[in-house]
């Protein structure tokens, strides 16, 4: 069963589209669940309505465009660019930088105890360079701002869950993920280095994550172009000062380090789904 399901937008919540919907598709597949019965499926930025209707979209709208090539698979992929031009395009309280994000509102699947696969193809245009260090994000799990009222005081601040940058050390640049959870205060930070990145170059990024504090159940798989990268235990949520525990959302995006070059990066075909069966294209 296929159903298109609109729903109004909630409060504080954008959308560039002009009947203020935010539309869902849901496919449900019986049979070919993972254990024979039905998987539901959820395409919720895949681009094949070839607008950014999925998203909500931060940043200057110079910075978005939608293409027909290059693109992975369906009818369109996004093309995401910075330049010295989209300096606070997403504000950065650390130091100065260039931004563009496309996001999803918080849902259930960015909460303890919930795992979710995700899908995504990702794409860095001929002439790409990365910035010096970490700050050069495209995929982030994005941690809830509940943390605010905690710094200054027990907390200096919070950064994003789970994420993957374009890593730039002495010269060379890889793609690499980040996941940090535990206590806010004192968090486990896990970096793990990929391949030297490709520009003009197709990456197939696969995940699996559980969403827990707690470094017995919380979990993380990464496929890169179909090759393991990591699997581990580890927290992927925070445990804030009064015992409130952080929630996530799915964020793609172009941010960097303020430079004064402009830099392209291409997305496809994001999918995310409660089994891997669900995510497949």
């Amino acid at each position: 069963m296929t159903e298109l399901l609109g729903r109004p937008l909630a409060k504080g919540e954008t959308v560039h589209h002009k009947n203020n919907i935010k539309w869902v598709l849901v496919v449900n597949i019986n049979p070919g669940g993972i254990a024979g019965g039905s998987a539901a499926q959820y395409f919720i930025g895949d681009f094949d309505t070839c607008n950014f209707s999925q998203w909500n979209m931060q940043g200057l709208q110079a910075s978005f465009k939608v293409v027909h090539r290059p693109k992975i698979q369906g009818r369109c992929a996004a093309a995401l660019t910075v330049g010295p031009w989209a300096r606070n395009g997403v504000p950065n309280t650390q130091a100065p930088s260039d931004g563009a994000a496309l996001w999803l509102p918080p849902a259930h699947y960015g909460t303890v105890g919930q795992t979710v696969w995700q899908h995504f193809s990702v794409r860095f245009a001929t002439g790409f360079r990365a910035t010096p260090g970490e700050w050069n994000w495209f995929a982030i799990w994005h941690n809830d701002n509940g943390f605010q009222k905690f710094v200054g005081n027990t907390l200096k601040w919070e950064f994003a869950n789970l994420c993957w940058t374009a890593r730039k050390v002495h010269g060379i640049t890889r793609v690499a993920m980040r996941i940090m959870g535990g206590p806010s205060t004192t968090p486990r930070i896990v970096w793990v280095t990929g391949p030297r990145l490709r520009t003009r170059h197709w990456y197939d990024f696969r995940v699996r994550t559980t969403w827990s504090p707690n470094s017995r159940t919380g979990f993380v798989q990464w496929w890169l172009d179909g090759r393991r990268i990591y699997s581990g235990r580890t927290p992927t949520l925070y445990t804030r000062p009064d015992g409130t525990l952080s929630t996530v959302y799915f964020v793609l995006n172009n941010y960097r380090m303020h430079a004064n070059w402009d830099a392209t990066i291409f997305f496809d075909g994001v999918r995310l789904g409660p089994t891997q069966l669900s995510v497949h294209y």
